[in-house]
């Protein structure tokens, strides 16, 4: 590997120097998603988190949601508990699975029908970079508040291998592996990873299973080339934890009181959600000399999904306990396919040094779906559930279908002048959604066509970062990031049946990172006003509610900005070995600046408050020795859950802990047993609620017990 690239190189070395470490969530030296290079975090005009896989398995992490609990300005669980998504925000922003901005080892998965998204199991992650604000030079269509970039596990010299056992306290069972080799001179190296896990979630009558498998293989073909072939399968069978629930009784309380956070109520005979998804794709590099280096990644995406479920309809009847219910059902599948080429340069003028990256994406989604109206079932009482007797018949269906087209060509040079860095971009996108929609009487057998659109974008943004890096490890940085988004909203979401224009957001941002040099670790400071344009929200007319595929849900109008200015201080440190501390802490204040309707009211989803804290400490001696304790809380301010500011969401302050044991050496194996708790007092909190009938709680407590070989 001696003559890859200097990107390679650094990229190498980090990966040597965490494995190596123990008990340390130290910052990483590099993060591949901000920049497409291998910059210092601490060298990035940005604000970023990284969570490395030490920290992930540390803290017991099962999911891209729990991985983001101590990140600062991130706010959770967007639509309560579910199984099937990603869903969070950042800086006020939708930034999960819904807005298509997660991505996986730096390209999108593709976009779908209603229900039909992607969900990549953390255990084949290397590590999750958080990227805060714009950063549509890098990748295009983005959310402003930032961006979710999962980098998966890849072929390593001299792996070692792991195996993994788990049971939690709902009788969940799991078995996981990661195991890996190559040839003696590392030529040739493979990886496998895979998981099973099967059995009841937190809310009753439902259960899932879940497995994947991901090969991978890396091919050094020539000393400055090399190619990385990446595959995953994975399946999702059982039930939803999704739910729609009755805002009295959940965020008010009723005579009778709160419903529990474990209670379904759905009919368990129709609750269904069955995934199937994979992965193909590759990353090669070619290093011509020092200076030069072409780098291509692509990948073919497929998913395709069956959903059903018994949902509220309408509020909480005036006994307090009654529900009236709808159900639904839809079909999902789409196939993406998403290219990224670039080529790197590293030359100086004068004194100064340039990293010069020049590239091109693609990508396509080409996705169908139906969506079912299900006749009503009986009404369910919240608080004393009894299930049965619904036999659902489908009255009407509403097919979509589309193909979503983006391409752009981006610019970025990164500058380098004794001790000062900046970094200047652009990029210009090009997209092309068309969309269409029809519904179908199955009584009558007439399928009518509803409404197409062909939608056409074209965008250019730029971003421009200026830091300064002090001998003492102070580097203060400012910075101007802008995006934009095409809308997600079809001519049906608009009362008027009107096309929905490309959403812009803009962000300062100003901060200063510390690194020490005698201790591992860095902590980020970072003040920012961050714009929204054009957006889309709730049409404020309440008898606009006959939009959407199906005619039934609130129609949305467009032409409203929002701000959101905020502070953030984050940071991962290990004072000394054995001990680590997480901190994070923002506040934010949103405002609709400009809106017919709504303005001067706050942005929805977005808390006034978050902080988190976590604390990791392992005995190096004694009797002790061997023994890690790790404790931490998080708190979430107090947020609307509307436009309108009519659902007000109290905050909220949960607690995790973990106990881990080093067994050390059994047999050829060393042994490690861990105990992760979230939410140790089981404390019931709504996420969100932005309707009397579409309240969400968020997770209750968890209890999971590993036992993990490695050798």
């Amino acid at each position: 590997m001696a003559a890859l690239s200097p990107a390679l190189h650094a990229q190498q070395a980090a990966t040597e120097l965490d494995a190596v470490r123990v008990n340390a969530y130290r910052a990483a030296n590099s993060v591949s998603g901000a920049t497409k290079t291998s910059t210092s975090v601490a060298e990035t005009p940005q604000s970023v988190s990284v969570i490395e896989r030490a920290e992930l398995d540390a803290r017991g992490v099962q999911s891209l949601n729990d991985a983001m609990r101590y990140v600062a300005g991130v706010s959770l669980e967007s639509s309560g508990i579910d199984n099937r998504v990603d869903d969070f925000r950042i800086r006020g922003f939708d930034a999960g699975s819904w807005a298509n901005n997660v991505t996986l080892d730096g390209m999108r998965a593709p976009q779908g029908s209603q229900w039909n998204r992607s969900m990549f199991d953390s255990w084949n992650l290397e590590r999750v970079e958080v990227l805060k604000g714009p950063s549509a030079v890098m990748y295009g269509q983005v959310a402003p508040g930032g961006m979710v970039n999962q980098v998966s596990k890849t072929p390593q010299p001299g792996q070692r291998q792991q195996l993994r056992l788990g049971l939690d306290a709902n009788g969940q069972y799991s078995a996981a592996f990661d195991v890996g080799t190559g040839t003696a001179d590392d030529t040739h190296l493979v990886r496998l990873v895979g998981l099973y896990r099967d059995g009841d979630t937190q809310i009753k009558h439902t259960s899932q299973e879940h497995w994947f498998l991901a090969p991978s293989y890396t091919w050094q073909m020539a000393e400055r080339t090399r190619l990385t072939l990446l595959g995953m399968y994975q399946k999702d069978d059982g039930g939803a934890t999704y739910q729609f629930l009755p805002m009295d009784g959940t965020l008010r309380a009723t005579p009778q009181g709160h419903m529990k956070n474990t209670t379904f109520i759905g009919e368990p005979d129709w609750n269904t959600f069955d995934r199937t998804l994979w992965t193909a794709g590759w990353m090669f590099e070619h290093a011509f000399n020092d200076h030069l280096t072409f780098s291509q990644s692509a990948r073919r995406t497929h998913v395709d999904s069956l959903y059903r479920g018994v949902v509220t309809f309408g509020a909480l009847s005036a006994d307090g306990r009654t529900q009236n219910r709808r159900g639904v059902q839809g079909t999902g599948d789409s196939d993406g396919d998403t290219f990224d080429t670039r080529l790197q340069a590293r030359f100086a003028t004068g004194s100064v040094d340039h990293t010069v990256v020049v590239g091109w994406d693609w990508q396509r989604a080409d996705w169908e779906g139906v969506r079912s109206a299900m006749s009503n079932p009986p009404p369910i009482d919240i608080f004393n559930p009894v299930y049965g007797g619904y036999v659902p018949t489908v009255a009407s269906e509403a097919p979509t279908g589309g193909v979503n087209r983006q391409s752009g060509i981006y610019l970025q040079d990164q500058l380098s002048w004794g001790n000062w860095r900046m970094t200047l971009g652009g990029r210009y996108d090009w997209t092309k959604d068309d969309t269409s929609s029809s519904t179908r009487n199955l009584a009558t057998g007439v399928a009518q066509l509803t409404g197409r659109s062909v939608i056409k974008s074209e965008a250019f943004t730029g971003r421009a970062g200026l830091l300064y890096v002090f001998d003492n490890g102070l580097t203060p940085y400012v910075s101007y990031a802008e995006s934009f988004q095409p809308s997600t909203k079809s001519p049906l979401d608009s009362f008027a049946n009107t096309a929905f224009e490309p959403v812009s957001g803009t962000q300062w941002e100003a901060g200063v990172k510390y690194q020490p040099a005698n201790v591992d670790g860095l902590v980020t400071l970072s003040a920012f006003d961050l714009r929204q344009q054009d957006m889309i929200v709730d049409d404020p007319d309440p008898t606009h509610n006959t939009c959407g595929a199906t005619g039934t849900v609130r129609c949305a109008i467009q032409g409203d900005e929002g701000r959101v200015r905020g502070v953030e201080l984050e940071g991962r440190i290990t004072p000394f070995d054995g001990f680590s501390l997480i901190g994070a802490a923002a506040w934010m204040d949103s405002e609709m600046i400009r809106s017919d309707a709504y303005k001067g009211r706050q942005l929805a989803m977005v808390p006034d408050y978050t902080a988190s804290f976590w604390a990791d400490y392992t005995f190096s001696g004694g009797a002790l020795e061997g023994l890690s304790l790790a404790a931490g809380a998080r708190y979430n301010g107090r947020s609307f859950g509307d436009s309108a500011n009519l659902y007000r969401i109290p905050g909220y302050t949960l607690f995790d802990a973990a106990i881990r044991y080093d067994v050390g050496r059994v047999g050829s194996s060393d042994l490690q047993l861990a105990l992760n708790l979230s939410n140790i007092a089981d404390r019931r909190y709504v996420s969100t609620c932005t309707t009397v009938s579409s309240c969400y709680y968020g997770s209750g407590r968890t209890v999971m017990a590993t036992a993990r070989l490695g050798w």
